[in-house]
Formats: C-alpha cells, sequence, structure tokens
C-alpha cells in the first residue's frame, strides 16, 4: 500500500522511506500518513511513446489520498535511443523484420537474437 504525509490537508510526501517501512498503518495514520486510494486508470488510447501515470496533483478526502491520471512521455530506455514524434522512443538500428524475438544491447547497440534454445 502506497501511503502520503498529508499536513495541513495538503499531500506533502508521497511513499515511505525506509525506516518507516515496518511502522503498522494504525501508527502511519496518527502519523499523519494517509493510504493513496487508486482510481480507475484510463482506457483512451495514448501517442507513441507515452503513458498513463497516476499521481499529482493530489487531493485529501475522507482519510485517504487521491491523485489523477496524467498522460506522460516514457523514460529514454538507452542512451542510443533518440525521440522521434509519433514514434515515441527509437534505436539507431531499426528492430529486424524477420519474425524472430530479439533484445537490444546497449554496449553493441545492436539486436541481438534470444536464445530459444
Amino acid at each position: 500500500m502506497t501511503m502520503a504525509k498529508v499536513e495541513n490537508d495538503a499531500v506533502t510526501e508521497v511513499g515511505l522511506s525506509p525506516e518507516l517501512m515496518g511502522y503498522p498503518v494504525r501508527r502511519l495514520k496518527a502519523m499523519g500518513w494517509y493510504p493513496v486510494e487508486g482510481t480507475e486508470k484510463p482506457t483512451d488510447p495514448v501517442d507513441p511513446g507515452y503513458r498513463y501515470e497516476y499521481g499529482a496533483e493530489w487531493s485529501v478526502a475522507d482519510g485517504k489520498v487521491y491523485g489523477v491520471w496524467n498522460i506522460a512521455q516514457r523514460p529514454q530506455p538507452y542512451p542510443s535511443w533518440t525521440w522521434v514524434d509519433g514514434e515515441g522512443w527509437v534505436a539507431p538500428v531499426a528492430y529486424p523484420s524477420d519474425g524472430g524475438e530479439y533484445y537490444w544491447d546497449e554496449e553493441t547497440q545492436a539486436w541481438v537474437e534470444e536464445d530459444m534454445g
């Protein structure tokens, strides 16, 4: 369960620090930590290279914290990949079209065939 620190009806921090992880929920609530309540993820498609992320703007109601779904750019998967509008992150070498399964090797900057052995 994700928790958020609430002070003066405003969220000041999201996510517990390692030293708080072992505390019982009742104690965390007494310290001002509220559970983060998820809401239904939108089903509308997003453009290539983007995804839905749940987070700020945060609101507090009935002892719980609620966020909103935002559309955000996916993180860059490898340093060699570049952003192309309408496509997302693109490798410097095209993915092989032979129907095989490949993974990206950043060191050689090449697609390497999966060993299905």
